[in-house]
């Protein structure tokens, strides 16, 4: 595996971040490929299905949806788009919950192909309409196999629920903050996130994480936070970014809702004054 160059990336220039630090490109996705092409394999997977393979159904949210690559696609026009459909009741994606599923959609992730430790991590990002959705662009320890989870700890940089697109939630999960009890905090926007597009990220240092929407800060989780409980973010992590539909943190999906869309125009990571790195495997 090698630490990935900033000059390969090529794209944006280097700017100040609202704290004030010297950032510096380290890795992009800008997704500027002509419209229906899939992601570049060299750095996403995909997950498939409801989570029963990987022993956590429902992806362990009681979430609604099967996730198959085909649901996310570049528009052609400088996004990556991911596509709910509510599936045909006669569909032959057999659920955790006794029936065909009820919706697609899909799931992207980089683990094994491209860590983050430290830095700031970003994705402009236009959320979905309709209640059920639950949009997020997440983090997870590279230690996941070995140690699970929540040990290996989350980093939720967005997630929002459809029922209600002014609530911005960020939160972090470790061993004794997790699920419910994740320590992090809702805020309220001004802006109907739906309606266009907002840059969501965290500025991810030794003993700190920010987060930001629009380059205003919100909050900042520290040790002492968690305490006496372990901090478990000094460690890599990989990039999350899915569109699930139900489930315990969105609540009901509105039935007359038949299609959902998440637009990602780009996802990037930079160091901070010098501080971040990333790895291509």
């Amino acid at each position: 595996m090698n630490d990935f160059s900033p000059n390969e990336t090529g794209s944006p220039v280097a700017r100040v971040s609202p704290s004030g630090a010297a950032l510096k490109l380290l890795w992009s996705e800008e997704f500027n490929e002509a419209a229906g092409s899939s992601v570049d394999g060299a750095f996403w997977n995909f997950d498939i299905g409801d989570g029963s393979e990987v022993g956590i159904p429902g992806w362990g949210n009681q979430e609604r949806e099967w996730y198959l690559p085909e649901q996310a696609a570049t528009d052609g026009a400088g996004s990556l788009v991911i596509t709910a459909t509510k599936l045909p009741a006669d569909n032959s994606y057999m659920a955790y919950y006794g029936t065909p599923a009820d919706w697609a959609s899909a799931k992207l992730h980089t683990a094994g192909k491209v860590s983050v430790l430290h830095g700031r991590i970003e994705a402009r990002v236009r959320v979905p309409k309709g209640a059920g959705t639950w949009p997020a662009f997440w983090m997870l320890g590279t230690d996941l196999v070995e140690v699970t989870w929540p040990t290996c700890g989350e980093i939720d940089i967005l997630e929002v629920r459809g029922r209600d697109p002014h609530t911005l939630v960020g939160t972090i999960h470790g061993p004794g903050y997790s699920g419910e009890h994740g320590s992090g905090t809702e805020i309220s926007v001004e802006a109907d996130m739906s309606d266009g597009f907002h840059t969501f990220a965290v500025e991810w240092l030794p003993g700190s994480i920010s987060w930001y929407i629009d380059d205003r800060h919100y909050q900042t989780k520290t040790p002492a936070d968690v305490a006496p409980s372990q901090w478990v973010f000094e460690h890599p992590h990989y990039i999350i970014m899915n569109l699930a539909m139900g489930g315990g943190f969105t609540g009901e999906i509105d039935p007359a809702l038949t299609h959902a869309e998440m637009a990602i125009d780009h996802v990037r990571v930079y160091s901070l004054d010098g501080v971040g790195q990333v790895t291509v495997h």
